[in-house]
C-alpha cells in the first residue's frame, strides 16, 4: 500500500528550522546527512544531492564570516573610541584581520537555492510510495494532513452591508470547509435559499421595499452537499426609505 500522501502540497513542517541563520544549518545539516541512506532505494537524483551539499558547506562558511566580520568591527570601534578617550598617548593597535582574510580566500562561487533544492528532492521522496515514515523522520519532515473540520467549531462570519440598491453578502468559513448555503427570510417571514456553492459572496438583487424591513441572512457551512457544523444568521434593515451615506476613504 503506498505511503504517498492525498496532498502532496500540504507536507512541509521543518520541525528543526528555527528563525535563525543557525537553525537552518541545523536543519539542512541533518537533512543532508540522511539523503544518502535513501538515495538508491528512491531513486534521488546524485547531482542535486551534491549540489545542496555543497550549498551547505558554503552556507557555513559564510555565517563563519559574518561571526568575524563582526568580531573585526567590533574591535575596529574599540580602536577608533581609544584614538579619542585614551588617557595617554598609548599606542593603538590594527585590528588583526589575518583569520577574516583567510574565510574569504576559502569562498568559491557556489550554486545556491537551498530550499528550492530541499523542496524538490522532498517532493520526489513524498512521491515515491518506497518511502517510510522513518525517512520523513530523518529529514526532519512532519506531514501533517489536512484536519478534519470540528463539527463543533465549525461556524463561519457574515459581514453584510446594503448600498441602497443592493445588499453585498461576504462571509468566512472555518477551515476545511469551502461550500456554504445562503438563505434569505425577509421580517421574519419563511427562509427562501438565495445560494449555494463554494463562492464567498453574493450581491443580492432582490427589489428593495418602499419602507424599512428586517432581512435575515443564515449561512450553513456544507460537507459534502450537507449542513457540518452550526448555522449562522445576520440581519440588516433594508428600504428606500433608508438613506445611505456616501463612505469615503
Amino acid at each position: 500500500m503506498s505511503n504517498q500522501p492525498h496532498n502532496i502540497n500540504r507536507f512541509s513542517t521543518k520541525k528543526y528550522i528555527e528563525k535563525t541563520w543557525a537553525g537552518i544549518s541545523d536543519f539542512f545539516t541533518k537533512y543532508t546527512a540522511a539523503l544518502p541512506a535513501m538515495r538508491e532505494r528512491l531513486g534521488l537524483p546524485p547531482a542535486e544531492l551534491t549540489l545542496l551539499t555543497d550549498a551547505l558547506t558554503t552556507y557555513n562558511q559564510y555565517n563563519a564570516l559574518i561571526a568575524e566580520l563582526e568580531t573585526v568591527l567590533k574591535i575596529t570601534r574599540d580602536a577608533r573610541y581609544l584614538l579619542v578617550a585614551e588617557k595617554d598617548t598609548t599606542t593603538v593597535p590594527v585590528p588583526d584581520t589575518q583569520r577574516l582574510q583567510a574565510l574569504i580566500a576559502q569562498l568559491a562561487p557556489t550554486r545556491g537555492g537551498m530550499l528550492y533544492l530541499e523542496d524538490k528532492l522532498t517532493s520526489a521522496i513524498l512521491h515515491n510510495p518506497l518511502h517510510t515514515p522513518l525517512d520523513l523522520e530523518q529529514l526532519g519532515i512532519n506531514y501533517q494532513p489536512t484536519p478534519k473540520p470540528d463539527p463543533a467549531k465549525s461556524v463561519g462570519r457574515i459581514y453584510l452591508l446594503f448600498t441602497g440598491g443592493i445588499v453585498n453578502l461576504h462571509w468566512i468559513l472555518p477551515r476545511g470547509i469551502s461550500d456554504a448555503r445562503l438563505s434569505r427570510s425577509i421580517d421574519h417571514g419563511p427562509p427562501v435559499i438565495i445560494y449555494q456553492g463554494s463562492d464567498n459572496s453574493f450581491i443580492d438583487r432582490h427589489p428593495i421595499p418602499a419602507k424599512a424591513q428586517v432581512w435575515a441572512y443564515t449561512l450553513e457551512p456544507l460537507l459534502h452537499g450537507e449542513l457540518y457544523g452550526k448555522p449562522i444568521t445576520e440581519k440588516i434593515i433594508v428600504g428606500s426609505d433608508i438613506v445611505i451615506e456616501e463612505e469615503k476613504i
